[in-house]
């Protein structure tokens, strides 16, 4: 066989294996979470996050050609509720959300050995004027800015906060220096990472935390339903990663953390 004949057979064996791999249309949001999810908008930049990272080693792992694309808070939850994706990152577990994607379970709760990565939320508030957090007051504190879509506002509200929420961090804390809100809730990683870069805005985290939650790669119902082996292959990968690739990534400079 010559060498022409010889290359013509790889392409046509490659673009066959190519043909036979599954495609996983997987989607996450489109608000930056550095150093896990970075970049705004639909825009996945060269080094686009460390759970993203992630992501594309598990499905190169267990064979599975991933798409991957950004959508607003709110209507990603949509669209997946509805089947029409077949995966999506980064979510806390809530019984509202299992009722239209699928965690990975052991028994009836979400099994941490599975989780993305787990994170810490808590209130960040005027250093000169912060609201007398002490851990249990939620109620007497006043308005709680949260991004819309996010499970922490559930949280709040079911613990007799109210909660008021805008479309993303920047919004949020324009609010809190315009004193609409008395306090954020986010994720730690974010807040401090605002306040790492804006050093004068007077703004400081408050003790206690509010909580800490794990965090999944989540998959369409009828996705999972047709394709149980390869979401357990995925789920499996993402354990395994979270120890082995992860840290390696967030030491990164590109994924300094705050």
């Amino acid at each position: 066989m010559s060498l022409k004949q010889i290359g013509l057979l790889a392409a046509a064996l490659s673009a066959q294996a190519a043909a036979a791999a599954p495609t996983l249309d997987m989607v996450y949001g489109a608000v930056a979470s550095d150093p896990y999810m970075s970049g705004e908008g639909a825009d996945m930049p060269p080094h686009p996050g460390a759970v993203v990272e992630m992501a594309r080693a598990a499905a190169k792992a267990c064979g599975v050609t991933l798409k991957l694309s950004r959508l607003p808070g709110k209507r990603l939850l949509t669209e997946m509720q509805h089947d029409q994706h077949d995966a999506a990152f980064m979510f806390s577990h809530s019984k509202e959300r299992e009722a239209y994607f699928d965690y990975p379970l052991r028994g009836a709760a979400p099994d941490p050995r599975y989780r993305l990565t787990t994170l810490a939320y808590s209130l960040y508030a005027l250093k000169n004027t912060p609201p007398a957090w002490n851990g249990g007051n939620l109620p007497a504190l006043g308005a709680i800015g949260v991004n819309a879509g996010w499970s922490i506002a559930d949280d709040l509200r079911a613990k007799g906060a109210k909660v008021e929420t805008a479309k993303d961090s920047e919004m949020n804390f324009r609010k809190l220096q315009a004193r609409h809100i008395v306090a954020f809730a986010t994720q730690n990683h974010i807040g401090d990472r605002y306040l790492e870069d804006h050093p004068q805005a007077g703004i400081v985290r408050l003790q206690p935390p509010l909580s800490r939650k794990d965090y999944y790669l989540v998959f369409g119902k009828r996705w999972h339903r047709d394709n149980p082996a390869l979401a357990s292959c995925l789920w499996q990968q993402v354990g395994v990663l979270r120890e082995s690739l992860l840290p390696t990534l967030l030491r990164r400079p590109w994924y300094r953390q705050p």
